[in-house]
């Protein structure tokens, strides 16, 4: 839903789209699926590759805290580059060191070193959980050290690195693709032009090779010099994007690899490609969206055997488990001992959300952090990179463990003045309309405010606690509260805010929602959160964003139309919330229905509208925390057990 009556610009104001209370229009009869995207711009973000440019910038919200009503200006590469920077100041300040010690609890405050045993020139020794080093020193309590870093080596073990010919066209396509000649344990370095194909001042010129890898070897591609911006995708053999790899000639962005671990083995692919430009058919070299820009790159792409250390902790169910890696390391990740990655990182660090009192780690090259499931053993697996690391390998107990005072959600519905800055906007004084501004927008009069603010304190209330009560969380300990029925209490330990109402105009951020922190264990419980009104009560016709509108699901005599807004505006305000206790985006492009689905798309799920895309209706269902994939536009990679999450955040003093 590009906004085409809305200008954004870094560091500067923006005009809203719509002013609060504007008429509604009404709602066409056939709602159009398309959401404002394009095929091409659809098939990109199925790929995990983003739309922005690579050079455009960290501009507008933050795509990680931000509920985004559109994807086409959100650049995730420099938004990752920047956030790095950012978390590597925020892990040495004075609060985040005071708040390790804070929580530890019992436990030993040492930290633990622990050396890998492997030799550092030694491959496949405690490369799975099957193999991983138990480390029974690691955990809380006492006698135990919940602070340790582990140190070792990763072996290098590439084979020679073997020039291939420039590739003849056309190698457009995966039945085209030039063969690299490695059939496993090889490794190419590949020049070529983009623009030389038989379609490169047409539809675009698209470079295809494969490889084979072996069983249990790592499939990677590197971009290290070209003339021009390069995306290159590895892409298994059945044409899904796996991982994506880019490179900037002017240094602008960090280069990224792209990797994956080929299970079974097989054929792969490296498709390296214009970023300004997209390819429909993997099958078809025609099948470009039209030539852009032309020029020459190196890559390299290969299958081998790769060294990755895997030590193994013990956790209790609700343990907070934080991991930050150093020096040659590039990922790090938490895996059940017999399932794969439930959280990985890859070449990013956004511990900068992380609030000031939060004792996880980071500052590294790559970190994560993990609420447990369940009792057991977990592996901690460093890996992608050759030489030395230090993973600094931390647990903790959520945060509301430690007081006997409930977290209270405070819905304020009654507008607000506040100072942007802390979701990262400009830094001044914003004076927010309250709900009730925006009752015109769905044709709904003053008398109607109190059922709706009932039925959004609900909708929030079933999915924060009600839901939760079913993960047998001990002393469950969380109410929500709002501003029509009891008194402020915000600016008080234990009290938590979002603010309902105020337009884009008002707070000078472009979005539906943001958050000001995501706090996996919820240490700071004092967070704040808008969810903004204009975009959802704007009318449909002449709007260009009308698939954010609530007015655009709804239907003249088709449900309780109070009861139906209110389900929609809980859950935006049930996402922010899950932000601000703990829990990333997770995937807005596959079939599952989750509350921390990413914006920019899907947004009938998450107002409840079912597969008909119109509210009141039999198919609407339920969305709620659950366990989804992570957003493929974000740099994580697993499964996140978004509802775990939520209800430890609640998890009272015992």
């Amino acid at each position: 839903m590009k906004r085409t009556a809305m200008l954004v610009c870094a560091g500067a104001g923006l005009i809203a789209v719509v002013a609060p209370g504007a008429a509604n229009a009404g709602n066409a009869g056939s709602p159009d699926r398309s959401e404002g995207l394009s095929a091409a711009e659809s098939a990109r973000l199925d790929a995990g590759v983003q739309l922005a440019p690579l050079r455009s910038g960290a501009t507008g919200p933050s795509p990680f805290t931000a509920y985004l009503p559109d994807l086409h200006k959100t650049n995730f590469a420099a938004w990752v580059a920047k956030v790095a920077k950012i978390s590597a100041a925020a892990a040495t300040t004075p609060e985040r060191q005071a708040a390790k010690a804070r929580w530890s609890g019992a436990s030993d405050r040492a930290v633990l070193s622990y050396r890998e045993k492997e030799a550092a020139t030694v491959i496949g020794a405690n490369d799975t959980t099957w193999k991983g080093e138990k480390v029974s020193a690691f955990g809380l309590g006492a006698g135990l050290h919940n602070r340790m870093v582990v140190s070792g080596t990763l072996a290098d073990k590439r084979p020679a690195l073997r020039s291939l010919p420039m590739a003849k066209e056309d190698n457009g396509s995966i039945p085209k693709a030039a063969a690299t000649g490695i059939d496993g344990n090889g490794r190419v370095k590949i020049t070529g032009r983009i623009g030389d194909g038989p379609y490169g001042t047409s539809t675009g010129d698209f470079d295809w090779y494969k490889l084979t890898a072996k069983p249990g070897e790592t499939v990677g591609a590197a971009i290290p010099s070209s003339s021009l911006d390069v995306f290159g995708l590895l892409v298994d053999g059945h044409g899904t994007v796996l991982d994506v790899a880019w490179h900037t000639p002017d240094g602008s962005l960090p280069e990224k690899t792209a990797s994956t671990t080929s299970a079974a083995g097989g054929t792969y692919y490296l498709l390296l490609l214009d970023p300004d430009t997209w390819q429909m058919d993997f099958s078809d070299s025609a099948s470009g969206t039209g030539a852009a820009n032309s020029g020459n790159y190196t890559a390299e792409f290969g299958a081998y055997r790769t060294d990755r250390d895997a030590v193994l902790v013990k956790l209790r169910r609700g343990d907070v488990l934080g991991t930050s890696v150093t020096g040659a390391a590039g990922r790090v990740s938490v895996q059940k001992w017999d399932s794969p990655y439930v959280t990985a990182s890859s070449q990013s660090d956004t511990t900068a959300y992380y609030p000031p009192n939060s004792p996880l780690p980071g500052g590294g090259n790559a970190a994560t952090a993990y609420v447990a499931e369940a009792d057991g053993w977990y592996g901690v697996i460093t890996e992608t990179g050759i030489g030395a690391y230090r993973n600094a390998v931390e647990v903790y107990r959520p945060g509301g463990e430690s007081t006997s005072a409930p977290q209270t959600i405070y819905l304020d519905f009654d507008g607000a003045s506040i100072n942007t800055s802390i979701f990262g906007g400009p830094d001044m004084q914003a004076k927010l309309s309250p709900l009730s501004s925006f009752l015109k927008g769905w044709g709904l009069t003053q008398a109607d405010l109190p059922a709706l603010t009932d039925a959004i304190t609900k909708t929030v209330t079933e999915n924060l606690r009600d839901d939760m009560r079913r993960k047998n969380i001990p002393n469950l300990n969380v109410r929500i509260v709002n501003g029509r029925t009891s008194p402020d209490t915000f600016g008080r330990p234990n009290v938590s805010r979002v603010i309902v109402g105020g337009t884009i105009d008002e707070s000078q951020i472009p979005t539906v929602g943001i958050a000001e922190h995501i706090d996996p264990g919820n240490y700071g419980r004092e967070d704040t959160a808008l969810v903004l009104q204009d975009l959802m009560s704007a009318p449909v016709k002449g709007n260009p964003s009308a698939v954010v509108s609530l007015n655009y699901y709804l239907r003249p005599g088709v449900g309780n139309k109070v009861q139906l807004i209110g389900r929609a505006v809980g859950n935006v305000v049930a996402h922010e919330v899950g932000h601000y206790i703990g829990n990333w985006h997770t995937d807005n492009s596959n079939s599952v229905k989750s509350i921390m689905d990413s914006g920019g798309r899907g947004f009938w799920r998450m107002f409840n509208a079912g597969p008909d895309w119109v509210l009141g209706t039999a198919d609407d269902g339920d969305t709620d925390f659950t366990t989804d994939r992570y957003s493929l536009n974000e740099p994580f990679f697993g499964r996140e057990d978004t509802a775990n999450v939520t209800a430890w955040a609640f998890s009272g003093k015992r």
